[in-house]
Protein backbone atom coordinates (compact mmCIF):
# COMPACT_ATOMS: atom_id res chain seq x y z
CA UNK A 1 0.00 0.00 0.00
CA UNK A 2 0.99 3.54 -1.08
CA UNK A 3 0.08 6.55 0.52
CA UNK A 4 0.54 10.45 -0.53
CA UNK A 5 -0.28 13.10 1.36
CA UNK A 6 -0.55 16.66 -1.09
CA UNK A 7 -0.56 14.53 -4.15
CA UNK A 8 -1.23 17.19 -6.93
CA UNK A 9 1.20 20.15 -6.96
CA UNK A 10 -0.44 21.61 -10.27
CA UNK A 11 -3.01 24.35 -8.31
CA UNK A 12 -4.63 24.38 -12.03
CA UNK A 13 -5.67 20.84 -11.76
CA UNK A 14 -6.88 21.29 -8.06
CA UNK A 15 -9.06 24.01 -9.61
CA UNK A 16 -10.38 22.22 -12.35
CA UNK A 17 -11.21 19.12 -10.33
CA UNK A 18 -13.84 21.22 -8.32
CA UNK A 19 -15.42 23.10 -11.11
CA UNK A 20 -14.96 20.66 -14.29
CA UNK A 21 -18.67 19.15 -14.72
CA UNK A 22 -17.97 15.94 -16.45
CA UNK A 23 -15.07 15.42 -13.50
CA UNK A 24 -17.34 14.50 -10.98
CA UNK A 25 -20.43 12.81 -13.01
CA UNK A 26 -21.39 9.72 -11.59
CA UNK A 27 -20.94 6.45 -13.58
CA UNK A 28 -18.70 3.95 -14.02
CA UNK A 29 -15.98 4.62 -17.39
CA UNK A 30 -12.75 3.08 -19.04
CA UNK A 31 -9.75 4.55 -20.15
CA UNK A 32 -7.36 2.91 -22.65
CA UNK A 33 -4.78 5.70 -21.62
CA UNK A 34 -3.02 8.32 -22.66
CA UNK A 35 -0.60 6.07 -24.91
CA UNK A 36 -3.35 5.74 -27.14
CA UNK A 37 -6.68 7.80 -26.24
CA UNK A 38 -4.37 10.90 -25.81
CA UNK A 39 -5.54 12.66 -22.29
CA UNK A 40 -9.40 14.21 -23.47
CA UNK A 41 -10.81 15.28 -20.12
CA UNK A 42 -9.31 16.18 -16.54
CA UNK A 43 -10.40 12.80 -15.11
CA UNK A 44 -7.55 11.30 -17.87
CA UNK A 45 -5.12 14.15 -16.53
CA UNK A 46 -5.78 12.96 -12.83
CA UNK A 47 -5.12 9.04 -13.79
CA UNK A 48 -1.79 10.07 -15.96
CA UNK A 49 -0.54 12.42 -13.08
CA UNK A 50 -1.15 9.29 -10.82
CA UNK A 51 -0.49 6.29 -13.30
CA UNK A 52 2.08 8.26 -15.94
CA UNK A 53 6.00 9.02 -15.70
CA UNK A 54 6.15 10.76 -12.23
CA UNK A 55 3.96 7.83 -10.75
CA UNK A 56 4.64 6.88 -6.83
CA UNK A 57 4.19 3.07 -7.58
CA UNK A 58 6.45 0.98 -10.25
CA UNK A 59 5.85 0.89 -13.67
CA UNK A 60 3.18 -1.89 -14.60
CA UNK A 61 1.73 -3.23 -17.70
CA UNK A 62 -1.81 -2.22 -18.37
CA UNK A 63 -4.47 -2.82 -20.91
CA UNK A 64 -6.77 0.20 -19.56
CA UNK A 65 -8.14 2.01 -16.50
CA UNK A 66 -11.44 1.40 -14.62
CA UNK A 67 -12.74 4.93 -13.28
CA UNK A 68 -15.80 6.09 -11.69
CA UNK A 69 -17.07 8.57 -8.66
CA UNK A 70 -17.77 7.45 -5.32
CA UNK A 71 -20.20 10.05 -3.38
CA UNK A 72 -21.30 9.30 -0.03
CA UNK A 73 -23.14 11.44 2.25
CA UNK A 74 -24.63 10.98 6.16
CA UNK A 75 -28.25 10.30 4.21
CA UNK A 76 -26.73 7.35 1.98
CA UNK A 77 -27.92 3.93 2.41
CA UNK A 78 -26.38 2.02 5.63
CA UNK A 79 -25.56 -1.12 5.24
CA UNK A 80 -24.64 -3.50 8.47
CA UNK A 81 -21.95 -6.33 8.39
CA UNK A 82 -19.51 -7.47 10.66
CA UNK A 83 -20.93 -5.53 13.74
CA UNK A 84 -20.20 -2.48 12.20
CA UNK A 85 -22.23 0.56 10.00
CA UNK A 86 -21.09 1.11 6.13
CA UNK A 87 -21.85 3.62 3.87
CA UNK A 88 -19.90 1.29 1.69
CA UNK A 89 -19.74 -2.06 2.69
CA UNK A 90 -17.40 -4.52 2.51
CA UNK A 91 -16.42 -5.72 -0.76
CA UNK A 92 -13.90 -6.77 -3.43
CA UNK A 93 -13.64 -4.70 -7.03
CA UNK A 94 -14.40 -7.21 -9.73
CA UNK A 95 -14.98 -7.84 -13.08
CA UNK A 96 -19.08 -7.75 -12.99
CA UNK A 97 -20.11 -9.18 -15.65
CA UNK A 98 -17.89 -11.97 -15.29
CA UNK A 99 -18.70 -12.70 -11.78
CA UNK A 100 -23.19 -12.60 -12.75
CA UNK A 101 -22.42 -15.09 -15.52
CA UNK A 102 -19.57 -17.20 -14.11
CA UNK A 103 -19.61 -16.80 -10.33
CA UNK A 104 -16.03 -16.30 -10.65
CA UNK A 105 -14.55 -13.29 -8.46
CA UNK A 106 -11.60 -11.60 -11.10
CA UNK A 107 -10.21 -8.27 -9.91
CA UNK A 108 -7.72 -5.79 -10.88
CA UNK A 109 -4.11 -5.44 -11.04
CA UNK A 110 -4.68 -2.26 -8.48
CA UNK A 111 -6.65 -0.04 -7.03
CA UNK A 112 -6.18 3.68 -6.45
CA UNK A 113 -8.59 6.48 -4.50
CA UNK A 114 -8.12 10.17 -4.48
CA UNK A 115 -9.93 12.81 -2.39
CA UNK A 116 -10.38 16.03 -4.91
CA UNK A 117 -12.51 17.88 -2.50
CA UNK A 118 -11.12 20.29 0.15
CA UNK A 119 -14.79 19.72 2.09
CA UNK A 120 -13.65 15.99 2.62
CA UNK A 121 -11.85 17.22 5.62
CA UNK A 122 -15.05 17.92 7.61
CA UNK A 123 -16.41 14.63 7.42
CA UNK A 124 -17.09 12.54 10.86
CA UNK A 125 -16.36 8.73 9.61
CA UNK A 126 -16.23 7.56 6.36
CA UNK A 127 -13.07 6.02 6.82
CA UNK A 128 -11.62 3.45 4.66
CA UNK A 129 -10.89 0.15 6.11
CA UNK A 130 -8.71 -2.64 3.97
CA UNK A 131 -8.33 -5.83 5.13
CA UNK A 132 -5.27 -6.75 2.97
CA UNK A 133 -4.53 -10.22 3.72
CA UNK A 134 -8.61 -11.11 3.16
CA UNK A 135 -8.72 -11.58 -0.88
CA UNK A 136 -11.87 -12.66 -2.25
CA UNK A 137 -10.65 -16.30 -2.10
CA UNK A 138 -11.70 -15.90 0.90
CA UNK A 139 -15.75 -16.18 0.15
CA UNK A 140 -18.08 -18.89 -0.16
CA UNK A 141 -19.04 -21.10 -3.04
CA UNK A 142 -22.73 -18.94 -2.80
CA UNK A 143 -21.02 -15.68 -2.64
CA UNK A 144 -20.93 -14.41 1.13
CA UNK A 145 -18.41 -12.94 3.01
CA UNK A 146 -16.29 -14.92 5.42
CA UNK A 147 -15.76 -12.88 8.27
CA UNK A 148 -12.13 -11.63 8.47
CA UNK A 149 -9.95 -12.59 11.29
CA UNK A 150 -7.50 -9.81 11.01
CA UNK A 151 -7.61 -6.35 12.10
CA UNK A 152 -8.08 -3.95 9.21
CA UNK A 153 -5.98 -0.96 8.13
CA UNK A 154 -7.83 2.34 8.90
CA UNK A 155 -7.10 5.58 6.48
CA UNK A 156 -8.62 8.81 7.49
CA UNK A 157 -10.38 10.47 4.11
CA UNK A 158 -8.12 13.43 3.75
CA UNK A 159 -7.72 16.06 0.60
CA UNK A 160 -5.47 15.54 -1.75
CA UNK A 161 -4.54 12.27 -0.51
CA UNK A 162 -3.59 9.43 -2.68
CA UNK A 163 -4.27 5.82 -1.56
CA UNK A 164 -2.70 2.57 -3.90
CA UNK A 165 -3.96 -0.53 -3.29
CA UNK A 166 -4.59 -4.01 -3.55
CA UNK A 167 -8.68 -3.63 -5.00
CA UNK A 168 -8.90 -7.09 -4.93
CA UNK A 169 -8.21 -6.99 -0.76
CA UNK A 170 -11.75 -6.97 1.21
CA UNK A 171 -12.24 -3.50 1.18
CA UNK A 172 -15.09 -0.46 2.73
CA UNK A 173 -16.52 2.55 3.97
CA UNK A 174 -17.12 3.83 7.46
CA UNK A 175 -20.46 5.32 8.21
CA UNK A 176 -20.71 8.91 7.43
CA UNK A 177 -22.28 10.84 10.50
CA UNK A 178 -21.81 14.25 8.92
CA UNK A 179 -20.80 15.73 5.64
CA UNK A 180 -19.90 14.38 2.36
CA UNK A 181 -17.04 11.83 1.11
CA UNK A 182 -16.12 12.45 -2.68
CA UNK A 183 -13.76 9.97 -4.12
CA UNK A 184 -11.93 9.34 -6.88
CA UNK A 185 -12.01 5.50 -7.63
CA UNK A 186 -9.40 3.83 -10.26
CA UNK A 187 -8.71 0.77 -10.78
CA UNK A 188 -5.98 -0.86 -13.36
CA UNK A 189 -7.05 -4.06 -15.17
CA UNK A 190 -4.20 -6.22 -17.24
CA UNK A 191 -7.39 -7.05 -19.93
CA UNK A 192 -10.95 -5.15 -20.80
CA UNK A 193 -13.52 -5.65 -18.10
CA UNK A 194 -15.95 -8.41 -19.78
CA UNK A 195 -18.38 -6.39 -21.70
CA UNK A 196 -16.77 -2.96 -21.15
CA UNK A 197 -17.67 -1.48 -24.51
CA UNK A 198 -21.37 -2.43 -23.20
CA UNK A 199 -21.02 -1.02 -19.81
CA UNK A 200 -18.90 2.12 -20.87
CA UNK A 201 -19.46 2.57 -24.36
Amino acid sequence: MIIVDNFIQDEELLNKMQTDEYFGKIGFNWYDGWWKDGIQNVRHELIHAIWGPNSPHPNVRVRGFEHWIGDYNENSEITERFGMEWSLAPHFDRDEEYWYEHKKLIGPMIGTIYYPDPEINEVEGGMLYIWEGMDNTKITPEGYLIIPDEEPQIIKPKFNRLIIFDASALHAVSRIRKGRRRAVAINLWDKPITGFEKMYG
